[in-house]
């Protein structure tokens, strides 16, 4: 358990590189979990459609992670050997309110949904979702079918939520940019590690799997 997922591939790099990248972060969406269940138990005065809304948030969020999972073990990698990213739940969990948890993630969630990259560790859901169908993976692309429209419906679901929590969006927002300022400096403090440069080891030892098996199409098969 690390406090950044370490250093990985630009957007720009091969799309089969890429899309591991996309699989990867799939599978390590369980801290979004985390975030998002003690919000829910220590969301002040909840009512029925809060509790409704968060808990269909948290059950997309696990079912992302299982994909990621998935994704792995069709290729026949283990997926217990990689970092996992801990500070996007034990920083807002430990050090935020409930509702500036959830503004933070909302804010995170909405900022993927442009076309527009924001540089190259970047990449919106629209053009994740190309990257993974340019790599002729079906599976992936699948699983980012999925993704990108749990994302748009979280984006609706945590506007409704949060209307409540906040006096106004300029509110909401900026509370999001004082928690994201401060994950930040935590990511970028872990990415200062050695330990960051894990990823090409990584992907050199899948290409040498997929090499060693031809007959493994790009989704496993």
């Amino acid at each position: 358990l690390w406090g950044s997922r370490g250093d990985l591939p630009d957007f720009g790099a091969p799309v089969e590189e890429v899309n591991w990248r996309l699989l990867y972060v799939r599978l390590t969406e369980m801290h979004v979990v985390e975030l998002l269940a003690l919000t829910l138990f220590e969301w002040p005065e909840p009512s029925f459609e809060v509790h409704r809304d968060l808990a269909r948030h948290l059950w997309d969020e696990a079912r992302h992670a299982m994909l990621g999972e998935v994704g792995f073990e069709t290729r026949g990698v283990n997926w217990q050997t990689v970092p996992h990213e801990l500070s996007f739940a034990s920083f807002p969990n430990m050090e935020l309110e409930p509702r500036d948890r959830y503004a933070l993630l909302y804010g995170s969630e909405h900022s993927v949904m442009s076309k527009t990259s924001k540089g190259p560790q970047h990449a919106g859901k629209p053009e994740q979702h190309a990257l993974a169908r340019a790599s002729g993976d079906p599976l992936s692309t699948l699983f980012l079918d999925h993704d990108w429209a749990d994302e748009v419906l979280h984006v609706h679901i945590a506007r409704r939520v949060l209307a409540g929590a906040f006096p106004s969006t300029a509110a909401r927002d900026k509370a999001y940019e004082r928690a994201l300022a401060r994950y930040l400096e935590i990511s970028d403090e872990d990415r200062a590690l050695d330990r960051s440069c894990w990823w090409d080891e990584f992907y050199a030892g899948v290409r040498s799997c997929s090499a060693a098996d031809p007959s493994r199409g790009p989704d496993g098969r």
